[in-house]
């Protein structure tokens, strides 16, 4: 993550309900958490990004990924489906990947 991703600051975070990784830059434009498994592998990523990003993300999420809907997009790394959503806030936005179920 920090080598692509120059400008987010790392942490750790576990608690009775989740254990997550969450990076976060500088200007609190752009949040990302990692949620993790018992075994410390990860199972969901979670974007959350100011809206005044939202253009620039959507033409990245649609060169990086197929789009399959309104919001949503797939994608097949390494033989894993996962399901890229976009989800609109007030204030924000997010961007949620999960495997495929």
């Amino acid at each position: 993550m920090l080598s692509k991703e120059k400008d987010m600051n790392p942490e750790y975070f576990s608690n009775t309900s989740f254990r997550y990784l969450k990076y976060s830059d500088a200007f609190d434009t752009k949040t990302v958490l990692f949620f993790l498994n018992t075994d410390s592998i990860c199972r969901s990523v979670r974007i959350i990004c100011n809206k005044s990003i939202r253009n620039s993300k959507i033409k990245e999420l649609d060169s990086l990924y197929v789009r399959s809907g309104d919001n949503t997009w797939r994608d097949n790394q390494r033989g894993k489906n996962c399901i890229v959503r976009l989800k609109d806030d007030d204030w924000s936005f997010s961007i949620t990947i999960d495997p495929e179920k």
